[in-house]
């Protein structure tokens, strides 16, 4: 960063329902960020419980904070998207309304995208922790895809967690992309187009604590929470009784609409069903991996 320059703004996008229990908490987290020219938008999804009156309180101390409410509950992903769309920053973190972070996570994570211009985001190490913020027996690895040819990047997003999902992103390279999908694995679609077009750089120094708040012992926990009515991700009768029925046509169409040679397109589309099989087997051995 130039000594004489102003720092960049960092929008920090946080889609949240009904986190009462939580919120207080991961808003003290966000407002102790180190970075000196944050925006925090607090995009309520109508919750009904005491979660709005806590971020009122937050926003009446911290200018930087905005409480953007909607009227109905629009859903997930929209409310995610929202986020992304209110922000004005050059970078952009999108956070959970139970998560924490330490106050080095934008620094270290802006200091490495500045230092790597062609790089999409930059994500910090992960934590897990419970609902009373004790450290959690689990461990979410992940890989910097420094030094990678493009495809070799969009399969170790492939059978990555989606961690990074909740790092810090280049808001026009972002921009770039289609929207984050309205789908059972909106997250892989996203991260798999951004990361044809840069790399995902690690900041070991920064770290994000997920907070584990669902009792999910199986993967179909997990996939019968998505396709829930309040989630509204999966909305029709097909997507309720196959929840990832289009994720193998969404990623197909980021392989197909990439900067990809043709060669490369078609040995990746290729690979790219019996990889999407495993990792399904994979993941269902694998509870809590996404």
């Amino acid at each position: 960063m130039n000594a004489t320059a102003s720092p960049a703004l960092v929008s920090i996008g946080l889609p949240i329902y009904n986190e009462e229990r939580f919120i207080d908490e991961a808003l003290r987290s966000l407002r102790a960020i180190d970075w000196p020219n944050l925006e925090i938008i607090v995009c309520d999804n109508a919750s009904t419980d005491a979660t709005g009156e806590i971020v009122r309180r937050h926003a009446a101390e911290d200018p930087r904070l905005r409480y953007e409410r909607s009227a109905t509950n629009i859903g997930v992903i929209a409310n995610f998207r929202r986020a992304a769309d209110l922000a004005r920053g050059d970078y952009f973190l999108w956070a959970g309304g139970h998560d924490l972070w330490t106050a080095n996570f934008v620094r270290e994570c802006v200091a490495l995208l500045q230092t790597h211009p062609q790089a999409s985001l930059a994500f910090g190490s992960s934590r897990w922790i419970g609902p009373d913020g004790a450290p959690l027996p689990r461990e979410s690895g992940w890989s910097d895809t420094r030094g990678m040819a493009a495809a070799g990047r969009f399969f170790t997003v492939l059978w990555g967690n989606m961690h990074p999902i909740m790092g810090v992103m280049r808001l026009s390279r972002l921009r770039a992309c289609r929207p984050l999908p309205n789908l059972v694995g909106g997250d892989l679609v996203l991260l798999s187009e951004l990361v044809l077009h840069g790399d995902f750089l690690h900041a070991p120094a920064a770290v994000w604590s997920r907070r584990e708040i669902r009792d999910e012992t199986h993967h179909d926990d997990k996939i019968r929470r998505y396709a829930s009515a309040e989630s509204g991700i999966s909305r029709s009768r097909l997507s309720k009784l196959f929840p990832l029925v289009r994720l193998p046509l969404a990623l197909c169409g980021v392989v197909l609409r990439s900067p990809l040679g043709a060669a490369d397109k078609i040995a990746t589309l290729a690979t790219l069903a019996p990889s999407l099989a495993l990792r399904y087997l994979v993941g269902r051995r694998r509870p809590g991996a996404g």
